[in-house]
């Protein structure tokens, strides 16, 4: 392995070249003088390796008969090896090519002992870049993996924030450690807990300010039923039911805010849904026409919200459509998705204006809009309520041919 490696990396000859030196010389010096025939074949064909022995230039002897050292070519001695790595080699050794095969040369005395094997050796691909290649996949699978480790609670950081964006304020991050992350993971675990316990303050805060609210409100109902008839009795309930409907608007909004606040899913038949929220109309066989063919399909939403939300669209088509044409209700199922579509024939909204219409308080610039009552959390409350369900809220316009309010709703949700 070390051989494999240093070659990898390396020109230079190793230490392991000048002990194989040492090795054929202590083989060769062990035949004798003159050679023992006998004992070289025994060794030849143990260890598998061939071999010729040459003196004064003449074949004295070899196996297999038809060896022969023609060819021979010398890349490297024992003299420069030993002195390099200060190691006395007995005989002479040079190592190099008789052909295509690796070979070694040993002198011992009038002898030559020419020594080769049947082996290729790998080419310079698998001897250099496949070993260092491989090293370098190991290096960086470890330093991966313990960086991976390392940023471990980072990972675990932003997973807890995507939990959190969904309404997720139970969940603690594992703390792992003792260093600086860990130390951040503790605060990051801590600031969670403290705006879980904000907005938990938060709501009971709106809740006590709404009972707070309506209570006067509801008193003055009451005391308005017992004076007697006026003409400003009429305008005087109109005022508490607008003071009451923003509460209500407001309190929606703020919770349709929170991405905590659960749906509260049942089925209902999309015909009977959309039937029962114009039936709340009482002039609505006159200002409201139901389009087409309602499916009967059984979908799953939350129908309180939803109803909210088709009601907003419907009352404002009924202030802002024409007063000579109903407002028209269709609804459908496209695209895997449910489509209710609520239209009216008014004026119509200028393009530019569209993309504020949802924003919480927008109210569109005109005169006929700003002498009707509202406060502009209509539109914003319907579309806060689709995205709850994973939908959207589609509004297209044209001036002076009306405007389409489309609440798209997956249909499984």
């Amino acid at each position: 392995m070390y051989f494999i490696v240093y070659y990898s990396f390396s020109e230079q000859d190793t230490i392991l070249d000048t002990h194989e030196c040492y090795y054929y010389s202590e083989m060769v010096a062990s035949w004798g003088m003159p050679p023992d025939t006998l004992k070289i074949l025994h060794d030849l064909r143990n260890l598998k390796m061939m071999g010729g022995i040459y003196k004064g230039g003449q074949k004295y002897w070899s196996y297999p008969a038809d060896f022969d050292n023609t060819g021979f070519s010398s890349y490297s001695d024992s003299d420069y090896l030993g002195r390099i790595h200060d190691i006395n080699i007995p005989l002479y050794v040079a190592f190099g090519d008789l052909g295509d095969l690796l070979s070694a040369l040993v002198i011992n005395g009038d002898y030559d002992f020419y020594l080769t094997i049947n082996w290729q050796p790998p080419s310079d691909l698998i001897l250099r870049f496949i070993p260092a290649s491989i090293l370098t996949l190991i290096f960086m699978i470890i330093l991966f993996s313990t960086i991976r480790q390392f940023l471990m609670p980072i990972q675990l950081m932003r997973r807890r924030i995507l939990a959190l964006e969904q309404g997720d304020l139970r969940t603690q991050i594992p703390v792992k450690g003792d260093d600086e992350l860990a130390s951040l993971t503790r605060t990051i675990n801590k600031l969670i807990n403290e705006i879980r316990v904000l907005l938990s303050n938060k709501q009971q805060l709106l809740a006590d300010v709404s009972h707070e609210l309506r209570t006067p409100l509801t008193r003055m109902q009451l005391l308005l039923a017992m004076i007697p008839r006026h003409k400003n009795i009429t305008k005087l309930k109109q005022e508490i039911h607008f003071l009451e409907s923003m509460i209500s608007n407001l309190l929606m909004s703020d919770k349709l805010s929170m991405p905590y606040a659960d749906l509260d899913l049942t089925s209902i038949r999309l015909s009977d849904f959309i039937e029962n929220i114009v039936a709340l109309y009482p002039t609505g066989e006159e200002r409201i026409v139901i389009r087409e063919n309602i499916p009967a399909t059984l979908v799953r939403f939350d129908q309180t919200k939803l109803h909210i939300a088709l009601r907003n669209l419907i009352d404002n088509a009924l202030k802002y459509g024409s007063s000579d044409k109903p407002i028209e209700i269709s609804g459908r199922i496209f695209n895997s998705s449910i489509l209710i579509v609520v239209r009216d024939f008014g004026k119509g909204i200028p393009h530019e204006e569209l993309a504020e219409l949802t924003k919480p308080f927008y109210r569109v610039k005109n005169p006929e809009t700003l002498i009707r009552s509202g406060f502009g959390l209509g539109l914003s409350i319907t579309r806060k309520i689709a995205e709850a369900h994973q939908g959207r809220l589609i509004i297209e316009s044209k001036l002076n041919r009306g405007s389409t309010f489309s609440l798209a709703i997956p249909a499984k949700l």
